[in-house]
């Protein structure tokens, strides 16, 4: 609790921090301001009091007044970065003790020696109450990393929730090594995106090196012919895939990680399969495997050894919550009433917010929704005043949003960053997209964006050079709340909308918990001590929001698993279709995705694991008994023709309609030959006839109202027969950088995701055996390529190394296996081009 007495030097420092920031953007007419001796002996004492109790809101004081006093102190505070250390030691922050001892040593991982003897022994206690060693390698931790460590050891399911920067990720990872040093086993790590998935195979790449455990393989696809020591990082997609073919695909698993778990909570969203694919993928690991380390973890979530038990039946479950970060976050808006503007500062220590009175409102643009001139001029103007040594993440509704305000920033910055590795990095994204790509452009300012529509190859060297502070300013979409790691001091967003004009009557928002994960985006450990978000139209809030006293307050996610909901509140529809043999593609508008999802469920459950399926569908929450079971399986059993196993092979694909495919197969024509000349024709063909004959099917994946053009079948083809980016992307037609973006998206969503998925039932009856759904999801068709992009290795890395490196070996298909190309590729990387090389290093 915070004492009475102390709460005006509270304000006090934190209306310097409001202050400065203000002068900063040059919203106010005052030039400086800084912190008095006087005031620095009390604030001193203050801290000092809060650091001996344990308590989190006493740790939070202590990190945000400690970053204060640092980031505004004077040269001769010289004894001031010694009491730091000491403070933040003993409230167990020793981590961030190590950004105010400009002399620590990584190494041996030691801080510079104090002055005080009885202060070095105290904070050496402090210290090693928080170390770990791993194979002689000592780690310094926080009371929250350390309590991890400790209870992920006592408890077989644990559940972890925390802010953003609180360095979950990192002391899950040193869990992981730790267990497979001590009993081995292989790991199977879930992770909800293909970017987070290079992050982590990285990291894991860099300690199993480390501690000499080369032995172990890091895959990101499921491998038949792999069973021990694997460390496999997948998406859901990915994962659920595996049991397609095996019930225990993943041979020895001995650890098993969801991160950003957060995502389940979408699972009762109509349009949000990704949440139920991912709740099935461990509803699927529950029953198949026994590991002795679960780790779910997200941030601000709660219900997670509930979960636990729910899923995994676990009674030795645990659940850790930390409130406190390691790094001060500070919320800023800008707002307007009447005529006046104000700066308002949010912080984790105060449940009110401050105000300042804006004197300069030159640049200031509050209200609207389109990205227009006025706005972006009054973007830049800010970025401008913020400094050119902040890097920034700067928050976009849309990718397509993304796009335009980076090449709108470019053209209202002056200076070109003419470093020699950024225009090598220009030079990479031209050769191997297209010169006239916006990026080309956009990075010569040190300007990038990111979002899921970027070519994989292209994302991965941008946040490479994100890492290595190469770009300033990153325009963002949601992806950045999936967990991907671009450090940046602040987070710059408009408003919480997430589109630029409404659908339906509605404008989509932002929730409060989203919009506190982004905030937690700014700032990370071991990086900041204070992390930013500036919020440029609080007007754009919800009134009922500021209210309530909600906005940008740290909000938790209670999550819930389970179908019970959707299955209660469609019950009769589905009850009514499942025992008599309706459908998906008839019940057209009588139930909607959510409910021909369970109704599907329902069928694959029973058809794979028969009356046993009762356990599992009640876990769920869908309540059907035993003579239900019969009931519907006995239905299935008239119905059916199809062999069983293509329907499992099909999993999210309604049996019934896979019965109805088989048995007029025939009338289909179903193209095998990659090299045949009528390829493209016979694509055509067969995609507009299951739009004729399936259209509610067919509609989950395209635009039924459109039948998918010639020219979109030519640009499959070209993918399949390895024809890279860059050529694909040749012509008149794609001088203009809209046409390249839709491109891209056509191929890495129409092609690559909806085509492939479409199109598995038919290949799964007709031609089983067929390559061409692998190659179409691939971009890729011979032996050699198909194996290099199975490592790992992005499609347009893959097609340069097999038409350079391995062009001259005269390879035969026998000899193509994982250790010979990682051979390969480990003697000749000084001879691979960079910024293909930093995206093998995991093979290294």
């Amino acid at each position: 609790m915070i004492l009475e007495k102390h709460r005006e030097l509270i304000n006090y420092l934190l209306d310097i921090e409001h202050k400065s920031i203000a002068i900063k953007l040059q919203l106010v007419k005052q030039t400086t301001i800084a912190i008095t001796d006087e005031r620095l002996y009390k604030a001193i004492g203050m801290i000092d009091y809060y650091s001996r109790n344990k308590d989190d809101e006493s740790k939070q004081l202590v990190i945000v007044l400690s970053s204060i006093l640092y980031t505004y102190k004077e040269k001769h505070w010289t004894g001031l970065n010694d009491f730091l250390v000491i403070v933040l030691s003993r409230i167990g922050f020793a981590p961030s003790a190590i950004m105010v001892d400009e002399n620590f040593d990584n190494e041996s991982n030691t801080f510079t020696p104090l002055n005080s003897f009885i202060s070095q022994i105290n904070t050496t206690i402090n210290q090693l109450n928080n170390e770990i060693v791993i194979k002689n390698r000592v780690y310094l931790l926080t009371d929250f990393q350390r309590e991890v460590w400790n209870k992920s050891k006592e408890s077989k399911f644990l559940g972890i929730s925390a802010p953003t920067s609180a360095g979950k990720s990192f002391i899950i990872l040193l869990r992981c090594i730790d267990n497979i040093i001590a009993v081995g086993g292989n790991i199977v790590y879930i992770v909800p995106t293909l970017s987070l998935i290079n992050q982590v195979v990285n990291d894991f790449h860099i300690n199993l090196n480390k501690y000499g455990l080369n032995d172990y393989e890091i895959l990101t696809n499921f491998k038949k012919d792999k069973n021990n020591k694997i460390i496999y990082v997948l998406t859901p997609e990915r994962a659920i895939s595996a049991y397609n073919e095996n019930d225990k695909p993943f041979g020895n698993v001995n650890s098993f990680i969801v991160d950003e778990i957060q995502n389940i909570e979408r699972i009762e969203n109509k349009e949000d399969e990704r949440s139920k694919i991912l709740f099935d993928s461990l509803v699927e690991l529950s029953f198949s495997y026994n590991p002795d380390l679960i780790i779910f973890s997200g941030p601000r979530v709660s219900g997670l050894k509930n979960m636990g038990f729910d899923i995994f039946n676990e009674k030795n479950s645990n659940e850790i919550s930390a409130v406190s970060s390691p790094v001060t976050n500070f919320t800023y808006s800008i707002s307007k009433k009447g005529s006046k503007y104000y700066l308002k500062q949010y912080s984790q220590i105060k449940k009110d917010y401050s105000i300042i009175e804006i004197i300069n409102t030159n640049y200031l643009k509050i209200g609207g929704s389109q990205y227009d001139d006025k706005y972006l001029s009054y973007l830049s103007n800010f970025l401008t005043q913020i400094g050119s040594d902040s890097k920034n993440i700067i928050f976009s509704p849309t990718s397509g949003t993304a796009r335009k305000i980076a090449i709108d920033l470019t053209k209202k910055q002056l200076s070109i960053n003419n470093s020699i590795k950024l225009k090598s990095l220009i030079n990479y994204v031209s050769d191997t997209v297209h010169p006239n790509y916006d990026l080309c452009t956009t990075l010569e300012y040190s300007i990038a964006y990111h979002h899921g529509k970027v070519p994989s190859h292209i994302r991965n060297v941008l946040e490479y050079a994100i890492k290595e502070k190469m770009i300033k300013n990153i325009v963002c979409t949601t992806t950045l709340m999936q967990g991907v790691n671009l450090p940046a001091q602040n987070v710059i967003m408009r408003n919480g909308y997430l589109s630029t004009k409404k659908y339906k009557g509605i404008m989509q928002k932002l929730t409060n918990y989203e919009i506190s994960n982004l905030r937690g985006r700014a700032g990370r450990l071991l990086k900041d001590f204070i992390g930013r978000t500036f919020v440029l139209d609080e007007n754009a809030f919800d009134d009922e929001i500021k209210k309530q006293g909600e906005l940008f307050q740290d909000e938790n996610k209670d999550l819930k698993t389970g179908y019970g909901k959707i299955f209660n509140e469609n019950k009769s529809v589905i009850t009514d279709a499942v025992f008599n043999n309706r459908s998906n593609e008839d019940l057209k508008e009588d139930i909607g995705n959510e409910g021909k999802f369970i109704i599907t469920y329902i069928r694959y459950n029973i058809l794979k694991h028969g009356i046993n399926c009762l356990e599992r569908l009640n876990s769920v929450g869908i309540n059907l008994n035993k003579i239900d079971i019969i009931s519907i399986k006995n239905e299935l059993d008239k119905e059916l023709r199809v062999p069983i196993k293509i329907c499992l092979k099909n999993r999210y694909v309604d049996p019934l309609m896979i019965n109805n495919i088989y048995i007029n197969i025939d009338i289909y024509k179903i193209p095998t030959d990659i090299n045949s000349n009528s390829l493209s024709n016979d694509l055509y063909n067969l995609v507009n006839k299951i739009r004729i004959e399936y259209p509610i099917y067919y509609s989950k994946y395209f635009n039924i109202q459109n039948e998918l053009p010639v020219t979109f079948f030519y640009t499959v083809i070209n993918w399949m027969k390895e024809k890279p980016l860059t050529n694909i992307l040749s012509g008149d037609y794609f001088n203009n950088a809209d046409n390249i973006d839709k491109k891209i998206d056509d191929i890495q969503k129409s092609i690559c995701f909806d085509l492939t998925s479409m199109l598995k039932p038919f290949y799964s009856i007709k031609n089983p055996d067929s390559n061409i759904l692998s190659c179409m999801e691939m971009g890729a068709y011979k032996s050699l390529t198909l194996q290099l992009i199975s490592l790992n290795i992005p499609r347009e890395v893959a097609l340069i190394l097999s038409k350079t490196l391995f062009d001259n070996l005269n390879i035969r298909d026998n000899d193509i296996t994982d250790s010979f190309l990682k051979r390969i590729i480990k003697e000749n990387i000084e001879n691979i081009n960079f910024w293909n090389a930093i995206q093998l290093k995991h093979l290294l």
